[in-house]
């Protein structure tokens, strides 16, 4: 195995809750109230059920190939070839998308508290934190999630809820007012982020108890559910059906928060988002060097981190010519292209797993 690593439930249902979490609680709240409405804090309930299905996929064929991640046991059940074909459309899946969270972080930097800084600054930087984790193994990542993640949930938390003090939660009535078909419309994007814990067939294999996956991965999922339905409360109780027109309305609660009457509280909240998001880059950026070392039959990955690190950097720069692309790309892009390989593909492999006899091993 290249890597050897491991890594504990804890570290696990944390990595995995961060996957999603890190991007969806500033973008989704304005996402889903286009649609939704102020009934935009059901779509997570939505979502997570989704969430739940691709775990059960996931792990579903880990039991079968115990051992393997998912670059791995696409060969083993279409054939080298056909799997090697597979298994490229799954990387370019996730250099994309590890791209995209590269884009979002300078982006989103850029237009809260440095706008006159260049995008690549910012892109380079969070590139070679990440890399260095990378290098470092999944075990390393594992821990650094242990240690840092705790204390963002709770803080970042304590802020929102401190933000609470300006909610007027009547504009969370009348419930379900058109029925539950925009909230169906406003979960379609949501539906894709949630299916990111596709990642979970790439680190199952390093789980030091494997066989408890499957459990670790639909709480994770549950919570991560509940806790973007208070996000999204959070937004809608305290901005009304002004979510919708907002950018990132969830970077705004803090600035409504005084401590002492003069204290605002806007850069430990921007600090608590980039160390999620260097988190969650970093499991993606290991997912895309590992799943190239493994696609390639390396026995070593740690060679290739600094040069996929470029591509990976070029890929956030030349997939969209300025800001106003990417909530197009993550609106009417990506949810398509993630349904695919996150339900789709998944899907097809368990059921040619199942048609050649693989049996689960746990």
């Amino acid at each position: 195995m290249l890597e050897r690593g491991k890594i504990s439930g804890i570290a696990l249902a944390l990595i995995l809750m961060n996957l999603v979490g890190a991007t969806a609680v500033v973008a989704l709240p304005a996402v889903t109230a286009r649609s939704a409405l102020r009934d935009a804090w059901l779509t997570p309930v939505v979502s997570a059920v989704s969430g739940i299905v691709v775990i059960m996929l996931v792990t579903a064929l880990g039991r079968r190939f115990p051992d393997k991640s998912l670059m791995e046991y696409t060969q083993d059940i279409l054939g080298s070839w056909p799997g090697k074909a597979v298994g490229v459309l799954y990387l370019f899946f996730f250099f994309q998308s590890t791209g995209v969270i590269i884009r979002e972080f300078g982006e989103l930097l850029s237009a809260t508290i440095m706008p006159r800084t260049p995008i690549l600054l910012f892109s380079t930087t969070i590139v070679l934190l990440a890399a260095y984790s990378v290098r470092s193994g999944l075990e390393v990542i594992g821990r650094l999630s242990e240690l840092l993640l705790p204390w963002v949930l709770i803080l970042y938390y304590v802020i929102i809820l401190l933000g609470l003090q300006k909610a007027d939660f009547s504009r969370l009535l009348p419930m379900l007012e058109n029925g539950f078909a925009p909230v169906l419309l406003g979960s379609l994007t949501p539906l894709g982020w949630m299916g990111e814990v596709l990642l979970l067939g790439m680190i199952l294999p390093y789980l030091s108890k494997p066989h408890q996956g499957r459990k670790i991965g639909i709480w994770s999922v549950i919570i991560l559910g509940f806790l973007l339905v208070v996000d999204e409360i959070a937004n809608i109780t305290v901005f009304g059906q002004e979510v919708a027109r907002l950018k990132y309305p969830t970077f705004m609660i803090p600035s409504e928060i005084l401590l002492g009457g003069f204290l605002r509280i806007d850069a430990l909240f921007v600090l608590l988002w980039t160390a999620g998001l260097l988190t969650k880059l970093a499991i993606f950026y290991y997912v895309s060097v590992l799943g190239t070392a493994q696609l390639c039959n390396l026995r070593d990955y740690k060679p290739i981190v600094l040069p996929i690190g470029v591509i990976l950097t070029a890929f956030s720069i030349l997939s969209f010519q300025n800001a106003a692309e990417i909530p197009t790309h993550i609106t009417k892009g990506f949810p398509p292209f993630a349904y695919l390989f996150e339900w789709a593909l998944p899907l097809a492999l368990l059921l040619i797993a199942i048609i050649r006899g693989a049996k689960p091993k746990y």
